[in-house]
């Protein structure tokens, strides 16, 4: 519906839609007027996202290392000389002296088996951990942008009662003029509905401004397609998720699968910790080439780990390691009750704005609209004053406008509680 606003009115209402266009044009000029559906929001948040990409590059990195994790380390070339005589005669020849050789070898280290595997395992919780992020990251930006798209919607919703109040008075004070001018009324009231009309048209200046703002938070994520007119909402009564399931089922919460990865990689390295009380190995094979008139020689030496004094260094390693993953499980719990509260705080949220939405719709409005009529009425038939027709107005426009918060309490709620796993989103 469209009024028609008087100058005085108009202008400030046309001088901020010219500053907000003027904003805008940077946004608008690569969208399109397709209507917006969250659906598409979410597509087009995760595909121009750089917090996910920037995630999937660490997975990607993290799951590179797992093959090698397990691996023998490279072998080690080893070339020189040994028994050079370094005084006499004979200083610094190395083919006349027997013991003298020109030496070139291979060295390899040899962890053993058990730390191979858990060096593989460490690998593997390492990219667990990021893979969980990963899955965290999408459900927060699914979250964070159906936050956003709602935000501007309702932003737009509570702008349609404050235009229409603005139009009614305007319209009732054109009658007024009019009884003005035969002479059946006088300027006082003209005056009382101009006030309350460049007062109602103040709170339309502020709601576009709230607008703007939405929709410029909103472009945080899609870019030029935050420009585009919003498509319906979706239906808040109902959730892909049942928050009854999600509490039951938590470990399955997004963050909370962080930090039981974290978890299960603290584990990791206290077994890992344990192991360095075992000895490694190598095993060295060289050629020694010395002297024409002596026999080159072949050389193999075996080298193993001796943890001499554990106490002092592999206990404490051990002992490290195992409070950190204390700690990491202390976290762990921690975060479940916190999820939890909050999982539950959402519920009520969204339970209550439902019952309040139930309130405006069959008790609130409609009692809104027959103050207002019978405040007519009352004017009308000369019995009653015009303040009361104001007030009735106003108090309409602000049960509308308590209508519109409700329902984008539970709208806010619902993307909280249904986001909070992950989406697939269709490319």
């Amino acid at each position: 519906m469209v009024f028609a606003l008087p100058g005085r009115l108009a202008r400030p209402l046309v001088c901020f839609c010219f500053v907000g266009l003027a904003l805008a044009a940077p946004l608008a000029r690569a969208a399109g007027t397709e209507p917006l559906p969250l659906a598409e929001a979410l597509k087009i948040g995760e595909k121009l996202s750089p917090r996910l990409s920037a995630q999937g590059a660490a997975l990607a990195a993290a799951n590179e290392l797992v093959p090698r994790a397990s691996e023998l380390p490279d072998p080690k070339l080893r070339f020189g000389v040994d028994n050079l005589p370094v005084n006499g005669a004979e200083r610094f020849r190395y083919d006349s002296d027997f013991m003298t050789m020109r030496k070139i070898g291979v060295m390899q280290d040899f962890p053993n088996g058990e730390k191979r595997k858990l060096r593989g395992e460490r690998a593997a919780r390492e990219r667990d951990v990021e893979a969980a992020n990963l899955a965290a990251q999408r459900a927060g930006l699914q979250r964070e942008v159906a936050l956003a798209w709602l935000e501007l919607y309702f932003a737009q919703q509570a702008r349609t009662p404050l235009v229409e109040l603005v139009g009614e008075l305007q319209l009732q004070l054109d009658t007024v003029s009019a009884a003005i001018a035969a002479g059946r009324q006088n300027t006082a009231d003209a005056l009382a509905l101009r006030g309350a009309g460049m007062a109602a048209q103040d709170r339309v200046i502020e709601q576009d401004r709230s607008i703007e703002r939405a929709r410029y938070a909103l472009a945080a994520w899609l870019r030029e397609d935050a420009s585009r007119p919003l498509a319906g909402p979706p239906d808040a009564s109902r959730f892909d998720h049942p928050p009854a399931a999600l509490l039951d089922n938590l470990h399955e919460h997004p963050e909370q699968r962080v930090y039981a990865e974290r978890e299960a990689l603290a584990r990791t390295d206290v077994a890992l910790a344990a192991n360095s009380r075992k000895p490694d190995w190598s095993l060295e094979v060289a050629y020694g080439q010395r002297g024409p008139a002596f026999s080159n020689m072949i050389s193999v030496m075996v080298s193993i780990d001796l943890p001499w004094e554990a106490e002092k260094r592999q206990n404490r390693d051990f002992a490290a390691k195992r409070l950190l993953a204390e700690q990491a499980q202390a976290q762990a719990e921690e975060a479940q009750r916190m999820h939890e509260a909050e999982l539950r705080g959402f519920y009520a949220d969204w339970q209550t704005a439902g019952v309040r939405i139930e309130r405006f719709e069959k008790l609130l409005l409609p009692l809104a609209r027959e103050r207002v009529a019978a405040a007519l009425a009352v004017y009308r038939g000369g019995r009653g004053e015009l303040g009361m027709v104001l007030e009735a107005r106003r108090a309409e426009a602000e049960v509308r406008l308590g209508w519109v918060q409700a329902q984008f309490e539970r709208a806010r709620a619902w993307a909280k509680l249904n986001f909070l796993l992950p989406h697939e989103v269709q490319p």
